[in-house]
């Protein structure tokens, strides 16, 4: 199935995004809604996935945490949609935001079972395991390409 990945760049691809964000926090993983909408969403560089049909069916966001490093959260894959590569493509795609921003580094709040998902791209796991919204996760981090 052909996916189109795009950067979120008007108020209804936002939308869309935080609506497939709540679909799969909230509602398939009990995330208290008010934990997954944050201030960073307002300064965060979107990415949205859609599906041949026009829905949107993955989102992930990037943060800048300083002058070389910015912080990739929020992902969701629509679960009709897991494993058909759009988290790799959500992925891919804030990666190269970063490196357009001039950022060296990314950093990830990992699920647990997503920590194979990130390793395969390259981010290697760091500390120990914490909460986070009530849910267990690893800091992993990937240096970026000097291009």
């Amino acid at each position: 199935m052909a996916h189109t990945v795009r950067f979120a760049s008007t108020t209804q691809d936002r939308d869309l995004a935080y609506e497939l964000r709540r679909l799969v926090f909230e509602v398939e993983q009990g995330v208290p809604r008010p934990l997954d909408r944050d201030a960073y969403d307002f300064n965060a560089d979107h990415v949205v996935v859609f599906d041949e049909a026009g829905a949107c069916v993955g989102t992930g966001r990037a943060v800048r945490l300083d002058t070389r490093t910015c912080q990739v959260g929020r992902m969701a894959t629509s679960p009709t949609q897991r494993g058909a590569g759009v988290g790799g493509a959500v992925l891919g795609a804030l990666e190269r935001m970063a490196e357009l921003r001039g950022l060296r580094e990314v950093v990830v709040h990992s699920q647990l079972p997503a920590v194979g998902f990130y390793t395969r791209r390259g981010y290697v796991a760091e500390g120990e395991t914490f909460l986070e919204e009530g849910v267990p996760h690893v800091k992993m981090r990937k240096v970026l390409p000097v291009g």
